[in-house]
């Protein structure tokens, strides 16, 4: 397993292969920076240029990068907020999102009284699940790297039930109110594989910023969202973080080891 934002992790053959394109990865990277600061600072305003390097850089990312990080196993991220109950579920077997489950979730809420029939029922009419089932379905969305959980784009998922499936569109700010309350704020870590080949196209850009930060590039690496899908059989819940736990407080601070030097 490896982290995606952190050479000192890489396998011997990840590192021989971005060490043969270390001159390419740290001429792109820093080109890409001269480029979007002149552009940035142009007056009168210039649009941003092409970047001279990115016909070999993508096709080194899509054929010699790729195709081994599809045959590597990751560690990611995944942010929620979850009941115990759903947390032993996870433990035994990663479901992924859907109409059906989001249904089967409400239902035992129903069951423990934690919610009334009439207000499950409104949060599964209002779920983006009636117009966007095709494409939120199937599954686990993760990021590739560990954030804070007061960070922007996490912190809504901590803060309600359900993620946006179930808060996103509730017209009801009362029930909206009430699903803040149910559960936990959980960060899991999960093992999983990159067999999917857009998902190893994607996490292959976090593993090139990290190595151009290495060499010294003006590069960071902000990582990208992935969703786990048929990959998902065989993906593992490694270690479940809780609010109030010491290690919560400080994922993507102080922990994992390498935080925050190398993403920053």
């Amino acid at each position: 397993m490896i982290d995606l934002w952190n050479p000192d992790t890489f396998s011997a053959e990840l590192e021989r292969t971005l060490s043969a394109g270390s001159q390419l990865i740290f001429d792109y990277h820093s080109e890409a920076h001269r480029l979007m600061d002149e552009h940035l600072n142009s007056s009168p305003y210039q649009s941003l240029k092409p970047n001279k390097f990115s016909a070999d850089f993508l096709a080194f990312q899509e054929y010699e990068l790729t195709p081994i990080l599809a045959g590597s196993r990751i560690r990611a991220w995944h942010y929620s907020r979850l009941l115990d109950h759903e947390v032993a579920a996870m433990r035994q077997g990663l479901v992924p999102s859907s109409f059906e489950f989001l249904k089967k979730r409400l239902n035992d809420l129903v069951a423990m009284d934690l919610l009334r029939q009439e207000e499950a029922d409104k949060v599964f009419q209002e779920s983006p699940f009636q117009s966007q089932e095709v494409i939120r379905s199937g599954r686990l969305w993760t990021v590739t790297v560990p954030l804070p959980y007061c960070d922007t784009g996490v912190s809504p998922l901590l803060g309600s039930w359900g993620g946006e499936s179930a808060y996103f569109w509730l017209s009801d700010k009362g029930l909206a109110t009430k699903l803040r309350h149910l559960g936990m704020s959980r960060i899991l870590e999960i093992e999983a594989a990159l067999s999917d080949g857009l998902n190893a196209f994607s996490a292959s850009s976090t593993v090139l910023e990290a190595w151009a930060k290495k060499l010294g590039a003006p590069a960071v690496p902000t990582g990208c969202d992935l969703a786990i899908t048929n990959c998902l059989g065989t993906a593992k819940l490694v270690r479940v973080h809780t609010e109030g736990e010491s290690a919560f407080e400080v994922i993507g601070k102080a922990y994992p080891e390498g935080v925050p030097e190398k993403i920053t």
